[in-house]
């Protein structure tokens, strides 16, 4: 037997997933929503940084109390040897909001998955979507603990846009960006990102709560592939070559293999359908050199929830739409601006890696899937 259906199921419970389902809650609380999540949040993740703004999207969300309990790592400002090799600080000191945090990001995923249970939502952990495909006038979602739910509108909050990807959609991306990381346990020193540019790439490094600092490597992922980045030992001594980021580290060790993740800059065509939409990740992906990752989840997913509300309370498509064009014009703005900050960097002309990001053509597409 079909479980009894939901009004909106959302694949994946990052932020973004998690945004919607509090945002949607609270605008039309009479609508049901199920999270499914693939994890119970238990493993290191990827993705630290919240830049002083946050804290207004935190306070709209109404989870501005919860975070505060979990107390992340505060932070006042960055760091970064970025076109020169000495490192210029940029503090946090004049900015209306001036504090910004690095977290335990599991932690911090699973608080917000928790916050959107306790407004009313079904929580899944450690389940997958699996498949979506109409029958007549609904969705039939099958999961991968055997279930399958019936739905009116479906929200692909995966990151990889799995589900949007099957029904037609592709994803557009400008570079083949790859994170290679590693995290270190008993590491302290200055808490705040640190950044620094290197012949093929770049690096990055935050303390996180606990003592445990995170260190990046950020490339091309033929050029990383070619460097063997993806062999902890190798990546471990291009790190110790490092001036700045190698130097916060001395001589402690990674605390397991390296993580590789896609890190590419990239947008999702078409981002919504008639009964379907994808929210954070899944609809654009930032170059962590921006910082925003996260803050762009939470607004995708809350004008996300607008746009859902609007048809499924209304009948209106307008707000699909509307938020269709927002995330298009954000993506051109954001190309815009990272374009700048890689043009500003120019020790290693005859680099790959940054002849890539400064040519006249940086901006246009390269790969569509």
């Amino acid at each position: 037997m079909m479980p009894p259906p939901f009004d909106v199921p959302i694949a994946a419970g990052g932020p973004a997933g998690s945004a919607t389902a509090i945002s949607l809650l609270s605008h039309a609380p009479s609508l049901s929503v199920v999270l499914i999540e693939a994890t119970r949040y238990g493993r290191y993740r990827v993705g630290e940084t919240l830049p002083p703004p946050t804290r207004a999207i935190l306070e709209h969300l109404a989870v501005w109390d919860s975070f505060k309990s979990q107390r992340h790592h505060e932070t006042h400002g960055t760091s970064a040897a970025w076109g020169g090799a000495l490192p210029h600080d940029n503090d946090f000191f004049y900015m209306p909001a001036n504090i910004g945090w690095h977290l335990d990001r599991a932690s911090f995923d699973a608080m917000f998955a928790n916050e959107a249970q306790r407004r009313g939502a079904t929580l899944i952990l450690n389940t997958r979507v699996r498949d979506a495909r109409r029958v007549g006038n609904e969705w039939r979602v099958k999961l991968s603990n055997g279930n399958a739910i019936a739905a009116r509108f479906i929200v692909d909050a995966t990151g990889s846009a799995a589900l949007a990807r099957r029904l037609g959609a592709s994803l557009v991306e400008v570079d083949s960006l790859v994170g290679i990381a590693g995290f270190f346990d008993q590491c302290n020193g200055d808490p705040r990102t640190l950044v620094e540019a290197f012949e093929h790439g770049w690096w990055y490094t935050a303390g996180l709560p606990d003592s445990r600092r995170i260190v990046v490597c950020m490339s091309d992922a033929d050029v990383a592939r070619r460097m063997r980045m993806h062999e902890t030992k190798e990546w471990r001594r291009t790190l110790a070559t490092m001036a700045n980021v190698g130097a916060t580290i001395g001589k402690s060790e990674v605390a397991e293999t390296v993580i590789i993740r896609s890190a590419s800059s990239r947008r999702l065509e078409p981002v919504m359908g008639d009964d379907w939409v994808a929210v954070g990740d899944a609809a654009s992906r930032f170059d962590p050199l921006s910082s925003q990752g996260i803050v762009k989840a939470l607004r995708s997913g809350i004008f996300a929830s607008y746009a859902i509300s609007d048809l499924l309370e209304r009948g209106d498509h307008e707000g699909l739409k509307r938020y269709s064009r927002y995330v298009s014009e954000e993506f051109k703005s954001y190309t815009e601006i990272r374009k700048k900050y890689y043009r500003e960097e120019r020790r290693w002309p005859a680099s790959e890696f940054w002849r890539r990001r400064q040519s006249a053509g940086s901006a246009d597409v390269l790969v569509r899937s």
